[in-house]
């Protein structure tokens, strides 16, 4: 799953530095974190200096480090030393890539173990090796190392490689391509090998104001690169990965929220209903707004209600296809059959309306699960930004009526909700986590309705 949660911002512009270059490996015991020199990958000589965890997290940002070339050079960006246009050449730069790929593939206990010289199966020369002799240079001022610099300054004292394995996760979610792929991979990497994934487990605060803070801090101090480095772009980043770090150590999850939300009076007194509920297949076919892995909220309140009733009646049977930025015509061409096979009862859908291809998509399949007996509901609108020109909520609705798909109301009480200021996070489209605790006392509630 490729999330998609794209902002609009500036680009941002800098200088790249004049200074001599001295090369030295940054993550060495005793360098020092101010000092304006270039970094490399470590010779195999400086290896044995490096903890056995430094070592895994300096492949990754190495690794990283390779792609955002790839992508400089793709974009056309001025070369420098940041970025350099022909050495390593296309080919060197990809086989690091896939190297990275290969060691975060690795089984996970055997890599601790090895961390750990313990008895192991893992091979450092096949994918870890190659990493740290690549000899790529890395510059004091790529974002990974400013973040670096910056963390030391706030969070002084603690041991090198947690300091990097927070700063390559913020490293690798700047490029907004590969958080639901690359980025999962290093959480589940990093907390096997117990080392830290957001800056609150360096003894940082998480508000957005402190994100806020920390964006001004480190925007305009790295060179020109194939990401977006502006305040915004650095405070979402924060959030990001706080966000995600919280969900993937279960801190804050699907779980967590479902057990908060059942033990709320008005949820409560709806478990007898659930219990009572005899045994129904229920289909969700939805955008981001649905989707668990969001990094917006802890979950979103399709996983929140499924999880609810995993505890309370299993004998609901709840199945989701979801993607980012889901149309109605995407949905009918990639979920529609396998939704209609699985022989739903209930089917929810929540998609985007860009026009008449959409229209058509869901007439088609409005039709197709009536036909095969299943009831389909909408909700009437979910807070889902309209580009201009696309048909309003109103009207998709008015198309939905017509073929006999049931309204759920949402939008009239999200409104009045006192919490509504609340709801949007940062990039202005997705919802946070008040918002996603009130639908998913609505969808609960129209669950509880469908007999």
């Amino acid at each position: 799953m490729k999330l998609q949660n794209r902002i609009k911002s500036a680009d941002v512009r800098h200088s790249l530095r004049s200074a001599a270059i001295v090369v030295i490996i940054a993550c060495l015991p005793g360098a020092s974190s101010a000092a304006a020199r270039s970094l490399s990958s470590p010779s195999p000589d400086k290896q044995s200096s490096l903890s056995r965890r430094a070592q895994l997290v300096e492949a990754n940002i190495i690794a990283v480090q390779a792609y955002q070339i790839m992508l400089a050079r793709k974009a056309g960006s001025a070369p420098s030393v940041c970025y350099p246009e022909t050495v390593p050449d296309a080919a060197t730069l990809q086989k690091l890539v896939e190297h990275q790929k290969s060691l975060l593939a690795e089984p996970t206990a055997q890599v601790v173990q090895w961390a750990n010289q313990a008895h192991n199966t893992f091979d450092p020369s096949k994918d870890l090796e190659p990493l740290l002799n690549a000899g790529l240079t890395l510059s004091p001022d790529l974002p990974v190392n400013v973040f670096t610099r910056y963390l030391e300054t706030e969070a002084p004292g603690q041991p090198r490689e947690k300091i990097r394995s927070v700063a390559n996760l913020y490293q690798t979610v700047l490029e907004l391509e590969r958080d639901g792929d690359l980025l999962q991979d290093l959480y589940r990497f990093y907390i096997a090998l117990k080392l830290p994934v957001y800056v609150g487990q360096l003894g940082l605060p998480g508000s957005d104001a402190d994100f806020l803070a920390a964006a001004h801090k480190l925007a305009g101090k790295s060179c020109a690169s194939p990401v977006d480095l502006s305040v915004p772009a650095w405070q979402i980043a924060g959030r990001k990965i706080w966000n995600w770090g919280e969900k993937n150590l279960h801190i804050r999850d699907r779980n967590t929220v479902a057990k908060e939300l059942l033990a709320e009076p008005k949820i409560a007194k709806l478990i007898p209903a659930m219990k009572a509920m005899p045994a129904e297949k229920i289909a969700i076919i939805g955008h981001s707004f649905t989707m668990d892995q969001h990094w917006s909220s802890p979950s979103s309140f399709v996983p929140i209600v499924t999880t609810m009733f995993a505890q309370e009646n299993p004998r609901v049977q709840f199945r989701q296809w979801s993607a980012g930025g889901l149309t109605y015509s995407r949905a009918y061409r990639n979920y529609y059959a396998d939704t209609l096979a699985w022989k739903p009862d209930v089917v929810l859908l929540v998609l985007t309306d860009r026009g008449p291809a959409d229209e058509e998509a869901l007439k088609a399949m409005a039709k197709g699960f009536r036909a095969a007996g299943a009831r389909v509901l909408m909700f009437d609108d979910v807070e889902d930004p309209i580009t201009p020109g696309e048909p309003t909520p109103p009207q998709t609705d008015a198309l939905a009526k017509g073929l006999g798909v049931e309204i759920l109301p949402a939008r009239a009480i999200l409104d009045a909700a006192p919490n509504h200021a609340s709801f949007p996070c940062m990039d202005g489209i997705h919802r946070t986590e008040p918002y996603h605790r009130l639908m998913a006392y609505l969808w609960l509630k129209a669950v509880l309705a469908t007999r």
